[in-house]
This record gives C-alpha cells, structure tokens and sequence, in this order.
C-alpha cells in the first residue's frame, strides 16, 4: 500500500514537473508578444504625439509670420516709420531659431529660472522641438516659364485692337526673358561644375541645354499654348509620360521630366523655386545669383562682394534696392549707374522685382517625444498685395475725372505661378499713394519626413 502510495506521488510530481515545463515557455512567449505590442504600441502613440508637438511648432511658426506681417504692414503705413526701424529690426521678429523646452542657461537669474519652469509644467505640450524659420527669396520661380491662355488671352484684351497680332519680343526683351535666366543658370552652373568634377565634366559638358528648357516650358505650358515646342512632346510620348500641363507645385516634380538628369536638377536648386516668389531678397543673393543677374561681373569681384558684405567685423544689410545699388555702382564699380537702371527695369518688366523684403520662408521642425522622432519641413509664402489694374474703359474713352478707371483686385488664376509683370511697390514712383502690403502668409507645400 505503502509502495503504490509512493508511486502515485511521484506520478503526480512528474505530471506538476511536466505541466511547468509546458507552461514556462507559452509563458514566455505570451509575455514577450505582450511587450512587444506593448513597445510598438508606445512607438505608435509616441510617433502620434511627435506628429502632433510638430504641427504645434508649425502653428508657432506661422503665428510669428503673421506677427511680421502686421508688423511689416503698419510700418509701410506710418510716414517716415522706416527711417526708425529698419527691415532688418522687422526680421528679428521670424528669423531667430526656437527650441522648447526653452533650455536654461547659466546666465538666467533665479526669477527667470523659476519662470521657465513654472511655464514647462503649466504646459500641456509633451515632448519638444526645434524650429528654424529660413528666408529663400533669393530665387527665381520657374513657373514663369509658363505660357497661360488666360494671361495670353488678358493681354489681347488690353491692347488698343484686341484683333491685331502682339508684336515680336524684341532681343532685349528675349534676354532678360526667364527663359533665358534658365539657360544661362544652367550654362554656368554646368561650366562651374565642370572645371572640379572630372566625372561630371566627361558626361555633361557640351550638352544640348534648350531641349531641356523647351521640355519644362511644354510640362507647364496650357494645352495649345505653344506653337513650337521644339519636340519636347516627343520627349513625354517615348516614355508613355503624360504632361502635367500646369504650373509645378513642388521642386520634386522636375525629376518626372523624361530629360533632366539628376545631376542637373541639383545644380539650380539653390537658384530656382517653383513657388511664387514675387520679390528676390537681395540680402540672400548667392555667388550663383549674382553671376545670372550680371553676367559679365568677374570672380575677383564676386569674392569682394561676399567680403564685404558678410564682413564679421562690419556685416552689411541692403535695407533698400538703392543699397545694393550703391555697391555695385560706386563701391565696387561693377556697373556704371545707367547700366544698373536699365539691367534691372529690364528684370522688373519680366516680373523679377528685387528688394529686402522676404516673401518665401522655409519652416525646418525636428519634433521628439521619447525616442520617437518627426521632421517636418513647410514652404511658406507671403506675396505682395498686387496694385488695382487699369480697366480699359468702353470706347477706348477715359473716365470722367480723365483718368483710367480702376478695375478692382481678382484673384490670382494659377496659385502656383506668379503674376506676370506685378506693379512695383509704390507704383508709378509714388510711395506715398501706394504702400508695399504683404498678404497673409500661406501654406504652399509640406514635406514629411
């Protein structure tokens, strides 16, 4: 008895034994599933988090913008308000890098210390970010190489004889077409880049540039807009590539032109926008910039310039055109003052108008929260409020005052090209009857990465 007894016993121990044997790595496994889904869950709740701390900064961002706006708005608005603060002092209002949490430093009193630390535990914000507003108004938007039916169809309208047919651009007007600033970008950039880069030199130099120009021009071109394309149709038919057949929205865009190589998109990048861009900011003038708007200036005088004018000692500002004006005229004598005017009245007729104002921002945003991590990158425009356009009256007759009646302000057609030939600020060289107004700032492409 005592013996059965005992074997049962060891049977029962054996199955206990067997049944934790069983059960440790079901265990096991459930509990590493379970923190497994419970880190990708976390993962996926921190990511969301870092979305949304990203899209905060971005609404800071634009919130600043919008401050310069009025700031910059009532300043054009109060006579001699320039002459007290200059556009410069106006950019310290966007231009300065943001970090929250706010760090402390060991400068900080003990008053702002306890300040910033009340304001992080009053916040409700998790996590932080970084953010970098960046002005790049120092490029050309390639939208102006558009050919609209409507612009094309505005301008009959406003000769004298709608019925005639519109002269031939004369070779002045060809030159400082934005077509041209293209090719010559292009021209020189890939000479530059040949003269370092012997791979680069052995597979672009010599290259066919306007099948190239042509092709972009018939991507964003109105359907029938164009005569002679130069066979960039053909370009889109080999390839079973259907053309966009309207203005570029985004930079990337380029890349889907059957053409262009990689090599040579990267090239004018730093020159060349895709979004309205209305007014170059010459304070952000690159090397590459100032060699396309004068051609003929000389390296030795491109080097001085940059000297000079990011001197660390003396770092100089063009609050005006007339500044820039003043270098290139009477400090460097690169220009006589006749050249100048009529170099850049030839620009300001294609629709590139030059001054201090910055009106296209990048908005860089690296947001964190735990180990989880979202970069947002928003390109942002704030265009010049257009002057009213001259109405041309029934009959060809003047208004009862004798002058032009005045249509009121229309909307843009194409968001994403730029008004042909805008009226400078403060038309006609009167300043005091027409103030430069910039319009609320604008989402225009976001980039998520």
């Amino acid at each position: 008895m005592n013996k059965l007894l005992s074997n049962q016993r060891g049977v029962a121990i054996f199955i206990v034994m067997a049944a934790i044997a069983i059960a440790v790595p079901l265990v096991y496994k459930f509990t590493e599933e379970t923190f497994i889904n419970r880190f990708r869950a976390d993962n996926i709740e921190s990511r969301a988090k870092a979305r949304l701390v990203a899209e905060s900064a971005l609404k800071f961002a634009m919130a600043r913008l919008r401050l310069y706006k009025e700031a910059y708005n009532f300043v054009q608005n109060k006579t001699g308000a320039n002459n007290v603060v200059s556009q410069q002092n106006l950019d310290l209002i966007w231009n300065f890098p943001f970090i929250y949490p706010i760090p402390v430093s060991k400068d900080m009193n003990a008053i702002q210390k306890q300040a910033l630390q009340k304001f992080s535990e009053e916040s409700f914000l998790e996590g932080g970010f970084q953010l970098t507003i960046n002005n790049i108004s120092n490029k050309i938007n390639l939208n102006m190489l558009r050919i609209s039916l409507l612009t094309e169809a505005r301008k009959r309208a406003a000769r004298a004889n709608p019925e005639e047919e519109p002269p031939e651009p004369t070779e002045e007007e060809l030159a400082f077409s934005p077509e041209s600033q293209l090719f010559n970008a292009l021209q020189q950039s890939i000479e530059l880049k040949s003269q370092n880069d012997e791979t680069f030199d052995s597979k672009y130099f010599g290259m066919d540039i306007q099948p190239l120009v042509n092709e972009l021009k018939f991507y964003i071109s109105d359907p029938n807009a164009i005569e002679d394309n130069g066979g960039a149709d053909r370009s889109f038919d080999e390839q079973n590539l259907t053309p966009k057949r309207a203005p570029i929205t985004s930079y990337s865009e380029i890349y889907t032109l059957p053409s262009w190589p990689d090599d040579i998109i990267q090239l004018i990048e730093n020159e060349f926008t895709v979004h309205g861009a209305l007014m170059i900011d010459l304070n952000e003038i690159t090397d590459n910039l100032l060699r396309l708007l004068i051609p003929n200036i000389l390296p030795e005088d491109i080097e001085e310039f940059f000297k000079w004018k990011n001197d660390p000692q003396n770092p100089q500002y063009f609050n005006t055109r007339d500044d820039f004006k003043n270098y290139i005229v009477n400090i460097g004598n690169i220009l006589n003052e006749s050249d100048f005017d009529e170099r850049f009245e030839n620009y300001e007729k294609q629709g590139l108008k030059f001054g201090p104002t910055p009106t296209l921002f990048k908005i860089v945003i690296n947001a964190k929260v735990r180990d989880a991590t979202y970069n947002l990158v928003a390109y942002v425009t704030m265009p010049v409020q257009p002057q009213p356009r001259p109405q041309k009256p029934a009959n060809g007759n003047l208004g009862a005052d004798g002058e032009t009646p005045q249509s009121p302000q229309t909307p843009q057609p194409n968001p994403g090209e730029p008004e042909p030939n805008p009226t400078p600020p403060g038309g006609n060289g009167n300043p005091e009857k027409q103030k430069t107004q910039l319009l609320e700032p604008r989402i225009v492409e976001i980039i998520v990465g």
